[in-house]
């Protein structure tokens, strides 16, 4: 029985250790393509600014806590000499950490050993979860606190009763709030489920009461931050000046949400195919009775459907009348990535449990783990190895090239001048254009980079294209935005 046991904890962390490195390789071997983005070179500012100043910077932003701000500060290496894949070091870090916390589910529940190690496996195979852990932004920070907050959740019915369990929740509840706005909805899901478990037996005043204890401490730790922001927030009239351009979701966008959770390979009806297979899994854990050596504690089960399912929906309904609030999208929502591919797992394990008397089940688990693997590394092939975003550093080095050093503008500083401008030798300045009537006075020969797709920024040129001539142009672009790619114009008058 001990060699058994020791054997099968080997294949587990041997497993373990390949689907870690799995997830390096897929993160980090297609980064030197990725150049970074106006909001990851915000990061980077925040990040370089004094304490008191990154304080205001990110509180008029509005969007965003300061947490992972002042995270990365504290990790950034070389500080203002800090290379593309330093500042996303945090970012990277926190994304395979995502994955070791989801291995570790299956010592907190070890009916979760084998979900959660294929859920590790979907997740490190992930287009969605390899694309935020590659951004110097708080999205791979959030959704693995939020593991943590799951992992945390599990362990409850094992320490419950130590004071030192409570606090830990407190504290990861806090930091997760303090790290994205919508992380408030996932404590949220997470904690009622502790407090109003499913069953007829009532799990007394102390157990219902730590939990939400737990998070309205969290919520009144936050309050020296939401306060100051109620200001911010009025004098720009809501979210809308930083969130309108994504617009308002059709149902289609949730729908596409819950898809995502497997992947959505490139075919006709694989958007819905997918959402089928998700729903399938799902409702298997939900519903199919376990095998009794095997059964998950329905607490768990109840926390990680909630968490999975129900954030999605909730932040859909808030898009809708009478809120109209344009928050809805999958980067909000990456945390419940994690629950969902853990439920997926679990819903495939019952299925192969009940088949044991018939074929074994190996032999059904198997091919549908390579199944549902096939649909998650689809997408990752589709865009392999990039670049999936803007090629700014593409673009820096032409304007290195001969008969290119010429003054460059842009009609986008904060997307294309500042993502530019980091590639660029510090004396190569790149300055905004502005155009608000008949074309300005500008030096007979210049360079522009602007954004054909954007209406605005498409106007401009036509009024400057009066008096100049199109000398030379280049479009560049990254996979997932071709359509909103940079095209570079050398200029010059007649």
């Amino acid at each position: 029985m001990l060699t058994s046991l020791t054997a099968n904890s080997f294949r587990y962390l041997a497993a373990a250790v390949l689907i870690l490195i799995l997830a390096l390789f897929l993160r980090i071997a297609p980064l030197p393509a990725e150049s970074v983005d106006g909001d990851e070179m915000f990061s980077r500012r925040v990040a370089l600014a004094g304490p008191a100043e990154a304080w205001t910077m990110v509180r008029k932003d509005l969007v965003h806590p300061p947490l992972y701000y002042f995270l990365l500060k504290a990790t950034m290496p070389g500080g203002a000499d800090s290379t593309a894949n330093g500042i996303r070091a945090l970012s990277l870090a926190a994304g395979v950490a995502t994955i070791a916390a989801i291995i570790l589910l299956g010592f907190a529940e070890s009916a979760l050993r084998l979900p959660g190690l294929l859920a590790a496996l979907l997740l490190a195979l992930n287009k969605t979860h390899i694309y935020y852990s590659q951004q110097a932004r708080s999205y791979a920070l959030y959704c693995l606190l939020v593991t943590l907050l799951l992992l945390w959740s599990a362990l409850a019915r094992r320490y419950r009763g130590k004071s030192w369990f409570w606090i830990g929740g407190f504290l990861l509840m806090a930091a997760i709030i303090w790290t994205h706005y919508v992380g408030a909805l996932f404590c949220a899901m997470c904690v009622v489920p502790m407090a109003f478990p499913a069953g007829a037996v009532s799990p007394g005043a102390r157990a219902r009461i730590l939990p939400l204890a737990c998070l309205a401490l969290a919520g009144l730790s936050f309050l020296p931050w939401l306060i100051p922001e109620i200001s911010v927030y009025r004098h720009k009239a809501g979210l809308s000046t930083n969130l309108e351009w994504q617009g308002l979701p059709a149902l289609y966008d949730l729908k596409m949400v819950y898809a995502e959770f497997a992947g959505i390979p490139d075919f006709l009806g694989s958007t819905t195919v997918s959402l089928l297979l998700v729903a399938s899994l799902i409702g298997c854990a939900l519903f199919l009775r376990p095998d009794p050596q095997a059964s998950v504690d329905q607490s768990t089960i109840s926390t990680f459907a909630l968490t999975a399912m129900a954030p999605p929906a909730v932040l859909w309904l808030l898009t809708r009348w009478p809120f109209h609030l344009p928050i809805f999208g999958v980067r909000h929502l990456l945390p419940a990535f994690v629950p969902a591919l853990v439920m997926i797992g679990l819903g495939l394990s019952k299925l192969a449990s009940r088949a044991k008397d018939a074929i074994g089940p190996g032999l059904l688990f198997a091919p549908g783990a390579a199944f549902l693997c096939a649909f998650q590394i689809a997408p990752v092939c589709r865009t392999w190895p990039g670049p999936v975003r803007q090629p700014y550093s593409q673009i820096a080095a032409d304007l290195q090239r001969p008969g290119l050093d010429l003054p460059v503008y842009t009609t986008w500083p904060y997307g294309i001048g500042a993502s530019v401008q980091f590639y660029l030798p510090a004396g190569r300045k790149i300055r905004r254009l502005e155009v608000s009537g008949p074309a300005p006075d500008l030096l007979p020969r210049l360079i522009v980079l602007y954004r054909p797709a954007v209406p605005r920024e498409s106007e401009m040129i036509r009024i400057i294209c009066r008096d100049y001539e199109v000398i030379s142009q280049k479009y560049y672009y990254g996979a997932i935005s071709a359509k909103f790619g940079t095209r570079l114009l050398v200029l010059a008058k007649p």
